[in-house]
């Protein structure tokens, strides 16, 4: 199997990439935000004394932190909107552009995960690659995720 494909950035595509990457980090600061408001509104109930430091806390916890943290990540993407050449074959995923190239044996994924218009190639340690899909067919991302199914990798469509 080889399948190249040349793109540029697509600032949709990021943005659910990102959203797909920080999935875990948003959620735990939301719900930690969430959590520091009802202590807020239970020490309010409890004492009558509202207390602006944790209702502070909670609206920057549960609001501002998911907001700038999914913001941030996406312009960092988008920020190096370069024309990138990938490609996928039986020995990996490469992608390369006037910065550099960068090449990974299929070993060293964890998972790919179907998004739309996307894949996302898990990495050790929580990075991911992100390939995008235009202008593949349907049977020839079905061809990329037996391939990497074969492989050993976890495969989420």
């Amino acid at each position: 199997m080889q399948i190249q494909i040349i793109a540029a950035p697509d600032p949709g595509l990021v943005a659910a990439a990102t959203r797909r990457r920080l999935r875990t980090p948003v959620l735990v600061a939301r719900c930690a935000g969430w959590a520091l408001l009802a202590v807020t509104v239970l020490v309010q109930v409890a004492t009558g004394l509202l207390q602006p430091g944790l209702l502070a806390g909670g609206v920057v916890l549960a609001v501002l932190v998911p907001v700038v943290l999914l913001n941030r990540t996406a312009r960092r993407s988008l920020r190096h909107g370069r024309l990138t050449t990938y490609e996928i074959s039986d020995g990996g995923v490469a992608r390369s552009s006037e910065a550099g190239r960068h090449a990974y044996a299929w070993r060293a994924f964890r998972s790919v995960e179907a998004l739309s218009g996307q894949l996302m190639f898990g990495l050790r340690g929580g990075r991911w690659v992100r390939v995008p899909t235009t202008g593949l067919s349907p049977a020839q991302v079905e061809q990329v995720l037996g391939t990497a199914f074969a492989q050993g990798l976890r495969v989420h469509r």
